[in-house]
């Protein structure tokens, strides 16, 4: 379905199932597809699974402003509100999982009553002399200069940085395939977001209880960056996944399931 956010602006949101509702925020640059492992099964145990399109994502609609991490949160907010949500699991992945901290942090939404970052890359996801588990800063540079010359290549190059197991070309083509779905504005802009963002004092005003899913062997945003999560969230837990890289919900989609659902009948 498309749910309008602002006027003109609609994303697109895959609402499955019935009962407890799980919202999924995607990655960088992807979209809700990348869960379709986790709301199968998220609706086969009885709960609701809503994959939400950022705005420049997906099937989503592609306009040059709002392409922030405030926006980005708004417009979750405002699909909860349409579809009149209430004791929400908000699950975010990557940078889907820095904009539900921000989320979380920023909205003190009494719809939203839990949260679970999945491999999430915040607080601050760029390297800085006090943050040096981030990423550093020439290769943010390297991926912003990429996405303006050679976008096709850079979809290609994200794969395997991200898996710790192999994966078959296939499934790296449908991902290549899915990050072409993005507005080339939206992708240098949520990798801007990324590069600046410093969500640390917010993550200490973080209420509601949160599970930190993190490979201990990821590239991207580092184990260290999900230490540093569960110092700052007062109601957290972390959850190594030991045979995980940065995308878990491949590595080890079948744990990522069980734990949500332990998540969510808690």
């Amino acid at each position: 379905m498309l749910i309008e956010v602002n006027p003109g602006v609609r994303l697109f949101v895959q609402d499955w199932g019935e009962g407890t509702p799980v919202v999924f925020i995607h990655g960088w640059p992807l979209s809700h597809r990348v869960f379709e492992n986790q709301m199968i099964s998220i609706t086969r145990s009885g709960h609701r699974a809503i994959g939400i399109d950022l705005r420049g994502f997906g099937q989503s609609d592609k306009p040059w402003q709002g392409n922030d991490y405030d926006t980005w949160a708004e417009d979750i907010r405002r699909v909860i509100v349409t579809l009149d949500l209430h004791d929400v699991l908000l699950a975010g992945f990557s940078m889907g999982g820095a904009i539900a901290m921000h989320y979380a942090a920023a909205k003190n939404d009494p719809r939203v009553t839990k949260l679970a970052l999945i491999g999430a890359a915040g607080p601050l996801f760029s390297k800085r002399q006090d943050n040096p588990n981030g990423m550093p800063f020439e290769e943010i540079e390297a991926s912003l200069k990429a996405a303006l010359t050679d976008r096709p290549k850079l979809a290609r190059d994200l794969g395997a940085v991200n898996f710790h197991k192999p994966a078959s070309p296939e499934f790296y083509r449908w991902l290549e395939n899915i990050r072409m779905e993005a507005s080339p504005h939206a992708t240098i802009r949520g990798l801007e977001e990324l590069r600046d963002r410093d969500l640390r004092s917010e993550l200490r005003k973080i209420r509601i209880p949160t599970r930190i899913f993190h490979g201990v062997h990821d590239r991207v945003v580092s184990f260290q960056l999900a230490e540093e999560q569960h110092r700052l969230i007062r109601d957290s837990l972390i959850i190594p996944f030991y045979n995980s890289g940065h995308g878990l919900f491949y590595d080890e989609g079948d744990k990522l399931n069980e734990e949500l659902d332990l998540f969510l009948d808690q």
